[in-house]
């Protein structure tokens, strides 16, 4: 595993992806604090406040609600104007000062600009876009892990029932089950379900679900013929005659010696899951405006090609991510395939 670990890590477009997925992580927890129209730090009324911090935990939980973010509640723009009532001693905004659900009629369609401090650009309702999308990564990365969660646990499940067993319950009834999904085109089956759902109910974790009961098929693939291949090896016949039952060997042989083909499959759902959101939510059936999401973010462009920058920003950040994860997959199928040469 050291030596797998050692060969990711060696490869240029490894570490390339690896760094950006750091990066994707880092700005989906740390974005209150890059983008807010909460001071970080205020001096006001005798001590020192940290609004923005509230919005990030643990400091939603230590931190007590301060008369500057309550302000900033029933006056968005009261820390903007040069003059205003009880305006704090000092305050420092963040790099983006604006939050991603801020809309302002004086910004419509404004394009990037260093001086406003819009480095992105805003859309059609004075949204910051910069904004919109660090915000929006967060919804990214818990669509592309928790969809490839339980895509991953189904398909395990399901193709180890198919692979140790084999005979009937196989042939009548896991692989039937995978054809059937395979005769699907599983983008538009995503897209026929969200769409029949009420709009109400389409939320990250409706889309979450939704993806990982439809995107399975490929980790039962490789669960059952990995355990096709291994259940006849000598080891796991010397468990059996030894009285190990089924769960014993599943858990402590067959499925450890399964992982590399499934890690690397889970790998590139990741970026497939980010993907089919981002998708999901361009077409309209996916996270729901005011929501912040790459996808939805993206298809303001349709209402006005004029705007490139909504196209660009979006679209570049969906590229990143999804060009890194499967960067990652690449290296990793080659990490643990024992007939690469180190």
């Amino acid at each position: 595993m050291k030596g797998a670990a050692l060969l990711l890590w060696k490869r240029s477009g490894s570490r390339f992806a690896l760094v950006v997925i750091a990066l994707l992580f880092v700005v989906a927890y740390f974005a209150p604090l890059i983008a807010n129209s909460k001071p970080l730090i205020a001096s006001h009324e005798g001590g020192i406040r940290f609004p923005a911090f509230r919005d990030i935990y643990p400091f939603n939980k230590l931190l007590k609600p301060d008369a500057v973010s309550l302000k900033l509640q029933q006056d968005p723009d009261w820390l903007r104007r040069e003059e205003g009532e009880g305006r704090p001693g000092f305050f420092l905004m963040p790099p983006v000062p604006y939050s991603p659900l801020e809309t302002r009629l004086d910004d419509i369609s404004a394009p990037p600009a260093l001086g406003t401090r819009h480095f992105c650009g805003c859309d059609d309702n004075g949204r910051d876009i910069l904004a919109r999308l660090l915000y929006g990564t967060k919804n990214s990365l818990l669509v592309g892990f928790l969809a490839v969660g339980i895509a991953g646990l189904l398909g395990i499940a399901i193709g180890g029932l198919g692979g140790y067993y084999g005979g009937l319950v196989d042939s009548l009834f896991v692989s039937r089950i995978i054809e059937v999904m395979l005769s699907f085109p599983t983008f538009f089956l995503i897209i026929t379900i969200a769409a029949v759902i009420d709009p109400k109910y389409l939320n990250i974790y409706t889309l979450m679900v939704i993806i990982g009961l439809t995107s399975w098929t490929s980790v039962a693939r490789y669960t059952r013929g990995e355990f096709l291949k291994l259940k006849n090896i000598d080891y796991v016949q010397a468990a059996r005659v030894q009285g190990a039952g089924s769960l014993h060997v599943i858990r402590k042989h067959l499925l450890p010696n399964s992982l590399g083909p499934i890690l690397v499959t889970l790998t590139f759902g990741i970026g497939g899951a980010i993907l089919s959101e981002s998708g999901l939510s361009f077409l309209g059936v996916g996270v729901q405006p005011p929501e912040p999401s790459w996808g939805n973010v993206l298809s303001i462009v349709q209402k006005s090609w004029d705007s490139w920058w909504v196209g660009l920003f979006p679209g570049f950040m969906i590229f990143m991510s999804v060009l890194s994860y499967n960067l990652l997959g690449d290296a990793l199928r080659d990490a643990l395939d024992p007939k690469e040469p180190s």
